[in-house]
């Protein structure tokens, strides 16, 4: 058997799914598999759907959101008439094509909406009859979704998901509930002092701020207005690709003489730092509150209007599984219930827990060696 996983390079967490479930098979005698992203020789578009769209999104994430909302519920509505999307997947169908000529797959496995329904598409003109998934990647109805007819399995990121596309009439045999796959290693334990020792960190209590690998949140603010407010926590700051976010902090830390917080840029190593951390501030990416609700950390949401996090937002609001927080002010209120009201803070982490299907990667696992039965 022979498993292509297609993601996309515009948000880890596209490719943190395909990875997670890769990492399944990639031992597995018998299986092999090979990943790609969709645009790796679409130039054009790769610099679309990474520089422009994170460009819009950093400058006017409001006006982008209200755009995106628009089509997500137009399209819940209606037959595929999205502009943006209809424009992807006739690019798509062409690359997928491609691929699937050079790489001869028997299953494809993506996480990309655009891509489900190129394929989708290719399955209803002949042009292909390879097998293939949808991982939903999200909180939310992906775009035309519900529109799929020849998927072999669309997985289900939550029962609330599922009911939606039930309602929409989904194919229920083609629906899985299986939650959002994240790596097997957010579920390990490890020891919190060799990691403390590994990274030379001396303190006993962290808050975690990360906001993405492209660092779209203002981590300089936060820096500059809680560093003194938190007590004996340290704040470790993931700061991504934005190297002016971090040069920044770097010069407010030195400047002012503080020694309660670690500045970092880029990191490959999330899963240490967020379980050594009690708290953590950050996105509402769909992987990111998954990973921290596998390690049982208090989370605090920023809310930075973009899309779909800001589903994301208002599934995690529905169950009461986080702290929301819209500026500084929000941020301070959400810190201090966590720090100081225990009977609230056990709730809402006890939530959380609960937010994904606990080890679903062996469910997933299970259901894809079963088409090739």
């Amino acid at each position: 058997m022979k498993i292509l996983f297609v993601g996309l390079k515009v948000g880890a967490g596209l490719i943190s799914i395909c990875n997670a479930v890769k990492n399944e098979f990639d031992k597995m005698p018998g299986v092999e598999t090979d990943y790609i992203d969709i645009y790796s020789e679409n130039q054009k578009m790769a610099k679309f759907s990474s520089e422009f769209y994170y460009n819009l999104i950093k400058h006017i994430p409001r006006l982008v959101a209200f755009g995106q909302n628009i089509g997500y519920y137009s399209s819940l509505k209606a037959k595929r008439g999205h502009y943006f999307l209809n424009r992807d997947v006739e690019i798509c169908k062409v690359e997928m094509m491609k691929f699937i000529e050079r790489y001869k797959p028997d299953i494809v496995f993506t996480p990309v909406n655009f891509v489900a329904v190129a394929m989708d598409e290719l399955i209803e003109t002949k042009q292909t009859n390879i097998k293939y998934i949808f991982q939903m990647p999200d909180f939310m109805i992906a775009y035309y979704s519900q529109l799929l007819k020849h998927c072999t399995y669309l997985f289900s990121s939550s029962e609330e998901v599922s009911k939606t596309l039930i309602n929409k009439n989904f194919n229920q045999q083609k629906l899985k509930t299986t939650g959002i796959p994240i790596d097997k290693k957010f579920y390990e334990q490890y020891d919190k002092e060799d990691i403390k020792r590994q990274l030379n960190f001396n303190a006993d209590k962290y808050i975690l701020i990360s906001n993405g690998g492209a660092g779209f949140a203002n981590n300089y603010k936060l820096v500059r207005n809680l560093h003194d407010k938190i007590g004996e926590y340290y704040l470790i700051v993931v700061n991504g690709n934005n190297k002016q976010s971090k040069d920044k902090i770097q010069n407010f830390i030195d400047k002012n003489q503080i020694h309660n917080v670690i500045n970092l840029g880029f990191v490959n190593n999330m899963t240490q730092l967020m379980y050594i951390s009690d708290i953590m501030i950050g996105k509402c990416g769909s992987s990111s509150l998954c990973e921290a609700s596998a390690f049982g950390l208090k989370y605090i949401v920023l809310n930075n209007n973009l899309f779909p996090e800001i589903k994301n937002i208002k599934f995690i609001k529905k169950r009461k599984a986080a702290l929301i927080a819209k500026n500084i002010k929000g941020i301070k209120k959400a810190l201090n219930i966590f720090l100081n009201d225990k009977i609230k803070s056990e709730e809402i982490v006890e939530n959380f827990k609960h937010v994904n299907i606990k080890n679903n990667l062996q469910i997933i696992k299970d259901l894809i060696l079963q088409i090739d039965r």
